[in-house]
């Protein structure tokens, strides 16, 4: 079977260069060079006999955590924030927070003021970290310095405490948003969940 499609590709070769006339000799030397070359590479690494496999489909975690459900429940579905925050959800599932906090950060450079951004690089930090730290706190800070009346900065602080495993950091955190003028509905459920 090789051999036929050396054949093949060595009269491919004459074929294009006869109607042309004879070709000169630097021609002739560059196409059989040409042609030995491919011939060792495909002899070096090529096997023939080798059966064929299927692709093996990395395994991905497709349930959704905590902050992903809330995240979509609570924040716009929609828009340029949406999908990095959704493709950086993906990243986090497959093991790939340095992908998503580099994406993120990427997004932030361009909009530098949008809040959902700055909450969605908060948990990716504090994911990659396996804790909520002072660069994951940071970029809540941001976010709640840019949106001073929402409810969303601390709430999403509060579940990434959740998440990382800090529940009494989370109902602490609860417990301060729970003074503010716009309340989270469903903040008691979570801070009795966190004191479990």
């Amino acid at each position: 079977m090789i051999a036929i499609l050396v054949i093949l590709t060595a009269a491919a070769a004459l074929a294009v260069m006869l109607p042309r006339g004879r070709p000169g000799r630097d021609v002739r030397v560059a196409v059989a060079v040409t042609l030995v070359a491919g011939l060792s590479a495909y002899a070096a690494t090529g096997r023939p006999l080798l059966p064929a496999a299927p692709p093996q489909a990395l395994p991905i975690d497709r349930t959704r955590t905590l902050f992903e459900t809330e995240r979509q429940a609570r924040l716009p579905r929609f828009g340029p924030a949406a999908a990095w925050l959704t493709f950086a959800d993906a990243l986090l599932r497959a093991d790939g927070s340095a992908m998503a906090i580099r994406g993120l950060r990427g997004e932030i450079d361009v909009h530098p003021s949008d809040v959902e951004l700055w909450i969605g690089l908060g948990h990716a930090l504090a994911v990659h970290a396996g804790r909520v730290g002072d660069a994951s706190r940071l970029a809540f800070d941001r976010a709640a310095a840019l949106a001073p009346d929402s409810p969303h900065p601390a709430f999403f602080l509060g579940l990434t405490q959740f998440e990382t495993g800090d529940r009494a950091g989370a109902a602490a955190t609860w417990r301060a948003l729970k003074g503010r003028a716009l309340p989270v509905h469903d903040l008691d459920a979570w801070i009795t969940r966190a004191e479990r």
